[in-house]
């Protein structure tokens, strides 16, 4: 109730007012002071064991006056992510004997009844839970792969925009791997060797790209227009097209209203807000999380079968997506599967209209660039579409893909025949995308012909330079955002998502602060994936859509939990705070199904035989019951 993060088990309540407090801000309480008692020590770090849920007898052993307490054995540790209730009430204070009155009338308590100690989870659950997971680790061998990945140079990695070589070479043993370079590996790769190389990256915090996820000739069935259509056909009821939808106008992240129809045409042809000047808009909670299952369930399900390690990472049947093991009563708003449509274009330094502003997640996330389109609205005469060229085995090839029809009119039936693509590109004098221009020819090619040109720009950092990233922001607030008037209200600026940096901007970021992001660029069928703690931002060279999907993995669990200490100490209405996860719900849930999961393996002789750990076709077999599980479902649909 007062720092509005949601408890999961052991947390203290007002038996009069029902208040309830959670152990870090009781933590935070004791530490305001002068002299710390030993229940600081009992619930920052120490196991609570109780036999009784309102046990007073078990709190005061646990809690004795502070003149019994030895300062010397406990002392306080130096903790950044302090919220500062002393400050805020400074008569909030710990009782003679080590209890803790409820919050005053401030704080939405009674300010009279001392706080008790409950717990949600049954008596000694995650007590067991501790024991069991300790023998099993115990009795496995565990595989090392702290220090990442040392056999890949250039082979696959994309090295940042503004190198030399661009592109893909051969691998080897070598090490000596740029810092700035990114694992790239293609998805008929990934299937077949399994996920141990690509998580030799993943466990050290790195972005990782997969390519040649789809064929870029079904790009054409993922613009806007296809995607409303496609829903008309699964709804029971019909969608109206002058509904009303909210966006985002990116040039300032103000949320606007817009016809859904005034939308999709504004994708391709630009759409002009009340001062008639060209806006950038990012739809937003559109289509919906359930329409969107449904969508692609029945009318795309073979995208979501051949996405990037699915079976891995899916949000309700990922094995290892540790949201997944959350009860479905308790899924998380922030983990699943999202469309993202948004507007794009390619402009001159510093006057780039960023989609997504420098912004970090608690969670992993992956997005797959489906479709992209250059608004006809402003390219020259001379770079108007035109039919797509074909190649000696009656493909055809599309150069700038997939724009939409040109015919913008939403009724059901036929799409234009002048399904148009652009034949060439050029991106403005000194831009970034101009930096990849003299390497374009090296670049690896696809059926035959040179890869299609990027739809999104994407800078990602290391977890590592948040530090330097967050004094960089502080100290230039003002400039960054553009307002004499902005005021830094939290301690971390980079969950605000205020600002998008330029090329000068990184520029200071690397002269001065010693740290620059990975920069590169995504075209059609790519996957990025982001480990959660990695800040990035994007921005949108065409009009895009793009297919996202949250997740948590095992190897960002440490650094979601860390993410949650400081998130909790920002404001309450903070849009990072609504958005959190709940980390240690995640983890109790996903450590119980995995001893559930050990404890199959090694105590049926029949499952143990059929299946060995390094089965390199185990993700294989998965994704074909996944298939399966697909097709039944679309039959139903049907």
């Amino acid at each position: 109730d007062f720092c509005k993060v949601p408890v999961f088990d052991y947390h203290r309540h007002c038996p009069r007012c029902l208040y309830d407090l959670c152990l870090d801000c009781c933590r935070d309480i004791r530490r305001s002071q002068t002299n710390v008692v030993r229940g600081e020590y009992a619930e920052s770090k120490g196991p609570v064991v109780e036999t009784n849920k309102d046990s007073a007898s078990d709190r005061a052993r646990l809690e004795p006056s502070a003149a019994s307490v030895n300062d010397k054995l406990f002392p306080q540790p130096i903790d950044a992510n302090d919220i500062g209730i002393r400050s805020l009430f400074p008569t909030w204070r710990v009782n003679n004997d080590g209890s803790i009155t409820c919050g005053p009338h401030e704080a939405g308590g009674c300010g009279s009844s001392k706080l008790v100690l409950r717990r949600i989870f049954k008596i000694n659950w995650i007590g067991k839970l501790v024991k069991s997971s300790q023998e099993m680790v115990n009795g496995c061998k565990a595989h090392d792969l702290e220090n990442g990945c040392s056999s890949c140079n250039d082979s696959r990695r994309l090295d940042s925009i503004g190198r030399h070589n661009f592109g893909l070479s051969k691998c080897s043993d070598s090490d000596g791997i740029d810092g700035n370079s990114v694992y790239s590996s293609v998805l008929e790769n990934l299937k077949y060797e399994g996920i141990v190389h690509f998580r030799k990256h993943w466990i050290n915090g790195e972005p990782v790209i997969i390519r040649n996820a789809f064929e870029p000739s079904l790009s054409s069935s993922w613009d806007p227009l296809s995607i409303w259509r496609g829903i008309q056909e699964i709804m029971d009821e019909k969608l109206d097209e002058n509904a009303i939808v909210k966006a985002v106008d990116c040039s300032n992240q103000s949320e606007v209203h817009i016809k859904l129809n005034q939308f999709i045409k504004g994708y391709s042809d630009g759409h002009k807000g009340e001062d008639g000047k060209l806006m950038m808009l990012k739809l937003k909670d559109w289509p919906p999380v359930s329409v969107l299952e449904e969508f692609l369930l029945c009318q795309r399900p073979e995208f979501i079968v051949n996405f990037p390690l699915v079976d891995f990472i899916h949000s309700k049947w990922g094995f290892l997506n540790l949201a997944a093991k959350l009860p479905p009563d308790a899924l998380q708003s922030e983990v699943g599967l999202k469309l993202l449509i948004a507007y794009g274009r390619q402009q001159q330094p510093g006057k780039s209209d960023s989609v997504t502003n420098l912004m970090v997640k608690m969670g992993d996330v992956v997005h797959m660039l489906m479709h992209r389109a250059e608004m006809r609205y402003l390219c020259p005469k001379s770079l108007q579409p035109e039919r797509p060229e074909r190649i000696a085995n009656g493909m055809a090839v599309h150069v700038n893909a997939h724009a939409p029809v040109q015919n913008l009119n939403l009724d059901m039936g036929e799409q234009s025949p002048e399904h148009t693509v652009s034949k060439s590109w050029s991106p403005s004098v000194g831009s970034s995308a101009e930096l990849l221009s003299s390497s374009h020819s090296e670049q690896p090619k696809t059926n035959g012909v040179e890869r299609s040109q990027p739809g999104a720009l994407w800078d990602v950092f290391r977890r590592q330079d948040v530090p330097m990233l967050n004094k960089y922001l502080a100290s230039n607030w003002e400039e960054l955002t553009n307002n004499s008037q902005a005021m830094l209200s939290v301690k971390h600026p980079i969950y605000d998502q205020a600002v998008y940096l330029r090329e000068h901007h990184k520029r200071v970021l690397k002269d001065q602060y010693g740290i620059e992001p990975r920069t590169f660029e995504q075209h059609i069928g790519e996957a990025v994936f982001i480990p959660a703690g990695c800040p990035y931002q994007v921005k949108n060279l065409q009009s895009t859509v793009q297919l996202a999907l949250d997740f948590l993995s095992p190897e960002s669990l440490r650094e979601s939990a860390r993410m949650g200490q400081e998130i909790r100490c920002l404001p309450n209405h903070h849009n990072a705070k609504l958005k959190m996860l709940e980390v240690g719900k995640i983890a109790l849930y996903a450590a119980s199904s995995a001893v559930k999961e050990i404890q199959k393996i090694t105590l049926d002789p029949k499952f143990n035989r059929d299946i060995r750990f390094e089965d390199q076709n185990l993700t294989r077999a998965v994704s074909e019951n996944l298939a399966r599980v697909t097709k039944q479902r679309k039959v139903s649909c049907g």
